[in-house]
Formats: structure tokens, C-alpha cells, sequence
């Protein structure tokens, strides 16, 4: 399993330099969904355990060579993904505008960078990025001059949350979280001004299995 996750992540690079970019296919125009309100929580125990992990986690990445040169993010620092049992994934930006990705806990570490930036389109793109796979599967990609309004895999429900927002509002970094590896595509739902549009995110890792999307 170790060498699948390293080689799982390490392949970032790659997926993105690959060019897996759609605009979409464009729907008939629908009022957007309303959205709902968050539930109040209160603080519990896996809480603290989750942000103990998730600072030691920046701490050991702030301690990295690369991270403190070249790799180093830009002002809005290291943006957590994600915390779980342990492990936590990061995405930053680079001074020089490049998409690092990092998953850090359980065990064992990887950072990776791309070697250049990705271009911002002039019309509306879905970028894929790549994968953080602990704790989960994590699929990570970008819409250019759009917002997604919500996914699905197999016509169920997905957890999508918007991670980052880059090029002045131009570029959101979003994050579809499973609980385990899956095949195919999801499909999201997006907002283009008062347009609406959807388009199709592959949600292969390098090995490919688990249940499929579509």
C-alpha cells in the first residue's frame, strides 16, 4: 500500500502536465440552489487530536529544504485540505505560481510541485489536478471563471469544498473528498454568472479501482 500512495501522489505532476481540461457541456439556465445552513457543532475530543495532527503536520513541512526555497508558498501559506486520522493534505501556491500538493502523517510523507504554472483560460475550464489519498481519496481540480455548485458520483451525493481561491477570483481549487479509491468520473454542477453548466471530473487515481462513478 505504501508504495501505491507514494506513487499515487508523486504522479501529480504528470496528471496535470496531461492536460485533462473540459469546459463542460453547457445546461439550459436553472435558478441556483439555495444553500444550507450550516449545523452548530460543538468541540470534541477528535477536534483536538485533528488539529495536534494537523499542526504538527505544517510544522514538519515549514522544516522541509524545498519548502523553504523555491517550493515555498506564496502569502496565503499552506491550505489544509483535509484532517484525518492522523494525516493531514496541504495545497499551496508557489511565489512563481506553481500547484504544490502534500499529504503528511501516518507514517510517511510526500510533497510534490509542478514544475510550471498552469495557464488561467480565457473562457471556463476544469482543470484536473491530482489526488491526495489519505485518509480517503481525495480528488483535487480547478475551475477557471466558474463556481461548482455540487457533484456526484453514480448519482449519489459527493463532498466537494472549495479550497482556494486564485488569479484574483479567476481560478477556485476544489477538493472532492471519498472514503475510498473510485473508477471513472464524477459529474459537478456549475455556475457561470447566472448560466449553469456541467462537466465531468476523472476520479482515477494511478491504480485504478474501487466502485465506479460513471
Amino acid at each position: 500500500m505504501r508504495r501505491q500512495f507514494v506513487c499515487g501522489l508523486a504522479a501529480l505532476a504528470m496528471s496535470v502536465l496531461a492536460a485533462c481540461s473540459t469546459g463542460g457541456d453547457d445546461t439550459a439556465p436553472r435558478p441556483s440552489a439555495t444553500s444550507a445552513r450550516p449545523k452548530a457543532s460543538t468541540p470534541s475530543a477528535q477536534d483536538g487530536t485533528d488539529a495536534a495532527a494537523r499542526a504538527a503536520a505544517e510544522q514538519w513541512l515549514r522544516s522541509q529544504a524545498g519548502e523553504q526555497g523555491k517550493d515555498a508558498p506564496d502569502e496565503r501559506g499552506f491550505v489544509e485540505v483535509r484532517t484525518e486520522s492522523g494525516s493531514s493534505g496541504f495545497v499551496w501556491q508557489t511565489r512563481d505560481d506553481r500547484f504544490c500538493a502534500a499529504d503528511v502523517g501516518g507514517g510517511f510523507s510526500v510533497v510534490t510541485c509542478l514544475p510550471h504554472p498552469i495557464p488561467l483560460r480565457k473562457g471556463p475550464r476544469i482543470t484536473e489536478l491530482g489526488y491526495v489519498p489519505s485518509p480517503g481519496w481525495t480528488v483535487l481540480f480547478a475551475a477557471d471563471h466558474q463556481e461548482v455548485t455540487s457533484a456526484t458520483c453514480a448519482g449519489e451525493p459527493v463532498e466537494v469544498r472549495r479550497v482556494e481561491t486564485l488569479n484574483e477570483g479567476g481560478r477556485i481549487v476544489y477538493a472532492a473528498h471519498f472514503t475510498e479509491r473510485r473508477l471513472g468520473f464524477m459529474t459537478v454542477a456549475l455556475r457561470r454568472g447566472t448560466a449553469s453548466a456541467t462537466a465531468r471530473v476523472n476520479v482515477n487515481g494511478v491504480i485504478s479501482q474501487g466502485p465506479r462513478c460513471g
